[in-house]
């Protein structure tokens, strides 16, 4: 019978490369019951996508000044970022009610105003103007969330990274002195006029306005402010 020499097995036994693979051979574990190898959980990983509706700075102009500067929309937390290229340097925009930022390549105007949400909930933030009639204003809500992510707790998942998605744009509406409120179909809209509700009803029926989309809301207020 062939002896077994015990010195080399003890030796591989304690070496760094057999230890890896067992460990890597070994099912991972988040509890510590005895005989388990406690295995850390992946950290965290950078988030994807963008906070912004524009990666670009682009040129505008803020009420009340001509001066040309460089801006981008932070949608996820509801301010402009200005970039001075000279200095190499980014700041936030002064939040005024009342302030606009407008887009001087687009012709797209934001307004810093105090409106109420889908919740009741008041908030001051930029909204996006879409028409700017003297008694009907209607105005769009950019919004970008954060999906949550993931992390693998073994080896046999992957780990998801958290991921800035844009939301559905929300639309309000204001009403000569009355307050900026959140519409999300026809009725909504024409319940903002008293009196003349079923002429609103008829006149999107009659020229198919679609109350999601800026150009047909346009058309909208237009008729609107004629009636009222």
């Amino acid at each position: 019978m062939k002896k077994f020499n015990l010195i080399p097995a003890i030796l591989l036994a304690f070496s760094p490369l057999f230890i890896n693979a067992q460990i890597n051979q070994t099912p991972m574990h988040s509890g510590g019951a005895q005989g388990q190898i406690m295995v850390k959980a992946e950290s965290a990983m950078p988030a994807t996508g963008s906070m912004y509706t524009d990666d670009r700075f682009m040129p505008a102009k803020t009420s009340g000044n001509e001066q040309i500067i460089l801006v981008k929309y932070n949608a996820y937390s509801d301010y402009f970022e200005m970039n001075n290229p000279q200095q190499g340097t980014t700041q936030i925009l002064p939040k005024q009610t009342g302030s606009t930022v407008t887009m001087t390549g687009t012709g797209e105007v934001y307004a810093f105003q105090k409106y109420k949400t889908e919740k009741g909930e008041e908030i001051n933030g930029y909204l996006n103007v879409v028409s700017d009639n003297s008694k009907v204003k209607i105005y769009k809500r950019e919004k970008i969330y954060l999906q949550p992510g993931k992390i693998a707790q073994d080896s046999y998942h992957a780990s998801k990274p958290a991921t800035y998605k844009r939301a559905d744009d929300e639309f309000y509406v204001k009403i000569n002195d009355g307050e900026i409120t959140y519409v999300s179909n026809k009725k909504d809209i024409a319940n903002l006029v008293p009196g003349k509700s079923k002429e609103v009803l008829d006149f999107i029926k009659k020229n198919k306005i679609d109350v999601e989309e800026a150009k047909d809301l346009q058309e909208l207020s237009g008729f609107i402010e004629s009636i009222l």
